[in-house]
């Protein structure tokens, strides 16, 4: 830990009258960090820049204690609601007590908020947060009092997230993670004001650029490098804009102040670079809601200056749109399914009435015309089937509103999207009604993925994503579907831009190797054997298809089981298309296994490494050696006999870390691969 007063002991002594006026200056900062009146110049500092505790907005309580008081009501309504329709279909006269039943509910829900509503002011209380030199302090609990410590240095990323509410609001969630992988839970701030999040994210990364370069920070965030003072806002605020004064009474040269006042100038003149911007539609929507930044949003804070920006062309975002919303289909079938089924539970009385009612109304019906009991059976099942026929027509139809609903959120989720390279961090936006906000410093960036899925290949675009270490956080439901992803820099880009971008956004991943190394040409023939038959599941299926069947016409033609002709033809029916599926399945497995033969490969230069994977998807990842935490080859019986090998190089990226592997490289290119990552000095580098 750094001294009390780090500014006493990094510097030579002051003059006796530079020293008073150093000691005049910390007394006020000290007295002045709270309560100051909205006149004060000192006011214009987002509190988080100010020294002690500072506790999140007030929103928490209300908005917070809303959120959770309205997810409790409607849990207990919704399973009170099918008992209580339930029993007034059994019993019609329970009608009576109806208003009791109501009254009680009304009284239990507002007992609940009230509940909630207290527990989350208690909560709020005791919630605060708190940068000291050379960490971030969250101190939380009503009667369990809890401390997380976090050192600067460990912070890998500050993200921020707003939901429609809190921007109408100007508030957000600030989750900061850390390099903690599965072991360690990231630290979420819900309900912090937008400014006072933007102040904090470039305080604590300030303080952490300031730590690495051997520096120290007191009290009021004053930074003490390669013996220059570098004041904080806080401070400048207390010496009335005074840089020079402060620099001195803080114990600089006075010679150094106006030589380093210079230089300056310089970074300030070098550091305006142009952005290279691509705009859509919804850009000027977003422009508009990021000018009114919500009711308590504040000012805009600077983080930094920005060095290359970019976003979506009009038809990336739409193409963007239809791929998220392509991810969603399956989440659509299953809720119609889900809704459907609850509501055929709650209304399960109902709905056979009704059934039954219908039914006896149409043999009835058909009776009293003189027809015969088969004709009266023909006619109900004539009913029933165009009652099938309409309500596959709705679920189609429900399916394609809710995908195109899907594809325009999506396409709104994207809206104002910019990534953008700010000093030595990557930052990504996005969202028009819900925000959000991810960055992440260069030097934690583990791999450069980029992904085509077949579609994508076939129309030349890709998308392109950075693996980091992530961490959990409890009250994060998507942090575990997110860090499979990575941070994605561009969801839909043309293959051809990809390495402008990484020019832009990270050059220093610039220099990628060419990839020569290539599976060997027995990798063809395991590849489809693999593929095809062994990690083909619809394979084992048809193999169980055809034992069950032959079974099925043994037992029926040697008379040990009786099927039913109707039954069976059903059978030969479901096994034929079955084999039709199988076939397409196998096809298309074999041409997935050649694809990879010709597309995957591995090539290393002096400091990357470059891994592609093809098939009918393609996947790239692009490895800094450095960022390897240990790389392993490994082989079956059958590998040795073929004389190849799987490579396989272990990144901290993800939660828990991941794993890149190519399949079947030749022994030789394996064993010159673990010679390529072996520790070796920086002599042997350069030599290399």
């Amino acid at each position: 830990m750094m001294s009390e007063n780090p500014q006493r002991t990094a510097f030579t002594s002051l003059d006796p009258e530079w020293a008073a006026y150093r000691d005049q200056l910390v007394a006020y900062a000290r007295a002045g960090a709270e309560g100051l009146s909205p006149g004060d110049p000192r006011a214009l500092v987002p509190e988080s820049l100010r020294p002690g505790k500072h506790r999140v907005h007030s929103s928490y309580v209300w908005l917070g204690g809303l959120g959770a008081a309205m997810t409790v009501a409607v849990l207990m309504v919704v399973s009170m609601f099918g008992s209580v329709v339930g029993a007034l279909a059994k019993a019609p006269s329970s009608l009576l007590v109806v208003p009791f039943v109501a009254l009680g509910v009304m009284v239990l829900v507002v007992v609940v908020f009230a509940v909630v509503f207290l527990v989350q002011w208690l909560s709020w209380k005791h919630l605060s947060y708190e940068l000291l030199p050379e960490e971030f302090n969250l101190y939380s609990g009503i009667l369990n009092k809890k401390r997380r410590h976090v050192p600067y240095q460990r912070v890998q990323s500050v993200n921020q997230q707003a939901g429609v509410l809190q921007r109408i609001l100007g508030v957000c969630d600030v989750k900061i993670d850390t390099a903690g992988g599965a072991s360690n839970d990231a630290i979420m701030l819900k309900f912090v004001q937008t400014s006072e999040a933007e102040a904090l994210r470039s305080e604590i990364f300030r303080r952490k650029k300031i730590l690495l370069a051997g520096g120290a920070v007191d009290e009021f965030g004053n930074a003490f490098v390669s013996g220059m003072v570098v004041p904080s806002a806080w401070m400048m605020a207390n010496a009335a804009g005074d840089e020079r004064a402060v620099r001195i009474a803080f114990g600089e040269d006075p010679a150094s102040v106006r030589a380093s006042a210079a230089f300056a100038a310089a970074d300030a003149r070098v550091a305006s670079t142009a952005a290279q911007l691509s705009g859509n539609v919804l850009d000027g929507a977003d422009e508009v809601l990021q000018d009114i930044r919500g009711v308590f949003g504040g000012e805009e804070v600077a983080t930094g200056s920005v060095s290359y920006e970019t976003g979506l062309s009009n038809k990336e975002l739409f193409f963007a749109g239809l791929s998220g919303a392509a991810g969603h289909f399956g989440v659509i079938i299953a809720g119609i399914i889900g809704v459907a089924s609850f509501v055929a539970q709650i209304f399960e009385s109902s709905i056979q009435a009704w059934t039954e009612d219908a039914v006896e109304g149409m043999i009835a019906g058909t009776a009293l015309e003189g027809a015969s009991p088969d004709a009266a059976a023909s006619v109900v099942g004539g009913a029933f089937n165009t009652f099938a026929w309409e309500v596959a027509l709705w679920a189609v139809l429900c399916v394609i509103a809710l995908w195109a609903f899907s594809v325009v959120g999506s396409v709104v989720q994207y809206g104002g999207f910019r990534v953008r390279r700010r000093e030595n961090r990557i930052e990504v936006e996005h969202g028009l009604l819900q925000r959000s906000f991810h960055g992440v410093d260069v030097d934690r960036v583990q791999t450069v993925v980029i992904k085509q899925s077949f579609v994508r290949r076939l129309i030349g675009y890709c998308e392109l994503s950075v693996g980091k270490i992530d961490s959990l956080s409890t009250e994060d439901s998507n942090a575990q579907s997110s860090s499979v992803r990575g941070l994605v820099i561009h969801p839909f880009v043309k293959v051809s831009r990809v390495s402008e971008i990484l020019d832009g956004v990270l050059p220093e991943f610039s220099h990628v190797p060419e990839e020569t190394v290539r599976p060997a040409a027995v990798a063809l023939r395991r590849a489809i054997v693999r593929r095809s038959v062994i990690r083909s599941v619809s394979f084992w299926l048809f193999v169980v298809a055809v034992a069950a069947y032959a079974g099925l016409v043994y037992t029926a033609a040697s008379g040990m089981v009786v099927v039913d002709p109707g039954l069976f033809s059903i059978v030969q029916i479901a096994f034929f298309v079955y084999c039709g599926f199988f076939i397409l399945m196998f096809a298309l497995n074999v041409i997935d296994a050649v694809l990879w033969y010709k597309r995957s490969a591995m090539g290393c230069n002096r400091v990357f490494m470059s891994m592609t994977n093809g098939g009918l998807s393609v996947k790239t990842s692009i490895i800094p050696r450095k960022k390897i935490q240990y790389g392993f080859i490994r082989t079956n019986p059958f590998q040795r006999m073929a004389h190849v090998a799987i490579v396989n190089a272990r990144t901290a990226a993800g939660v828990g870390g991941t794993t890149e592997a190519l399949w079947d490289v030749s022994e030789e290119d394996a064993a010159a691969w673990i010679e390529w990552i072996r520790p070796r000095t920086e002599s042997s580098v350069t030599e290399r």
